[in-house]
């Protein structure tokens, strides 16, 4: 009789267990993969360089995470100001950007020597410090300070002086009114040439250019035509005052959401997208130029020489507010990539 009792006491809970089946063990629940949602916000507008890559971004990972990750792209600053969008990353309300050097300047700037101008001559010598251990020691403090991940550089064109008079050489630059970025030491450095620099949004530039408001701006190749300035400004003059980068940033608070699948993944396709960004600005720096000479655009060669003479104390005067020794360590590290 006890074993007839047993006999049918396990067979009710093998029963329970087969009814109750499914992925877990003990379970029988089918669970369903969590799924995300992440935004990228960025300042390019149609067909610029960081608007073709988080595209590129976005395809891969909706691809590779079979649906489990979907991306909204915010390009065109809807988001708001760079400024803005750092307070954002670091409350994880964006959950991702893809911004210019004020994310460093906001986020780690004992480090932010980047928009300092005529420090690196190529693509490859920015590289070979951002993947060295100066880019890693920014790494920690940009997560340490505002909580935002650095999962990625993708390489920008030189920046050039676009205006309705030709400039030459530093002198010609006295009196212009031209917007810059909200960084002190763009201000100083335009200040030191003598011209009147205005923070204005890159959203709000071209009409800010067509009403007069200023009448010059700086920018790589790609912005100067994906903004469509070619209608508001007569000259590309090839300062090639700073070599900068874009910087893939991911909020830590959305990082911190996903699963190590996703983390993972995310991580991955950083590494990737920069070797993308990178080929891509390589080959399209020519083509802009073409582009820009078809709409009507005039490129003045310009005595490069007397900008760096006229700018030469500048980094000087920010050393105080960056790391010790922090110029000296890169150009050592520049001088080994050179």
């Amino acid at each position: 009789m006890k074993t007839k009792l047993f006999s049918f006491v396990l067979s009710f809970l093998l029963a329970g267990a087969l009814m109750a089946g499914g992925t877990k063990e003990g379970s029988g629940k089918v669970e369903t993969p969590k799924t995300y949602q992440i935004s990228i916000s960025y300042g390019g507008s149609e067909g610029a360089e960081d608007d073709i890559c988080a595209k590129e971004f976005k395809k891969r990972v909706e691809e590779k995470s079979k649906g489990r990750l979907t991306v909204k792209l915010y390009g065109n600053e809807q988001l708001g100001k760079e400024v803005d969008v750092v307070n954002q990353l670091q409350l994880g309300s964006i959950d991702m950007a893809i911004m210019g050097t004020t994310v460093h300047e906001q986020a780690a700037p004992e480090y932010n020597i980047w928009s300092a101008y005529y420090i690196f001559r190529s693509g490859k010598e920015i590289m070979s410090v951002l993947n060295g251990p100066i880019g890693q020691k920014v790494q920690e403090a940009m997560l340490k300070n505002k909580g935002i991940r650095i999962i990625g550089y993708g390489l920008r064109g030189p920046r050039h002086l676009t205006s309705n008079r030709p400039i030459k050489t530093a002198s010609d630059v006295k009196g212009l009114k031209i917007r810059i970025p909200l960084q002190p030491i763009y201000v100083e450095s335009w200040k030191a040439l003598g011209a009147f620099p205005q923070a204005i949004a890159l959203g709000e530039l071209y009409m800010a250019l067509k009403q007069g408001i200023v009448e010059a701006q700086e920018n790589p190749l790609s912005f100067i035509y994906s903004l469509a300035f070619y209608e508001v400004q007569k000259y590309v003059n090839l300062t090639g005052h700073q070599r900068a980068f874009f910087t893939y940033v991911l909020s830590d608070k959305t990082y911190q959401r996903f699963d190590p699948e996703m983390q993972k993944l995310i991580l991955e396709e950083g590494k990737f997208i920069t070797q993308f960004h990178n080929d891509l600005q390589d080959k399209s720096e020519a083509d802009y130029r073409k582009k820009l000479e078809d709409k009507g655009m005039t490129f003045v060669e310009v005595d490069q020489q007397s900008f760096q003479n006229a700018l030469k104390d500048i980094p000087a005067k920010f050393s105080q507010k960056w790391v010790p020794n922090l110029y000296e360590d890169i150009l050592k590290e520049i001088a080994k990539a050179r």
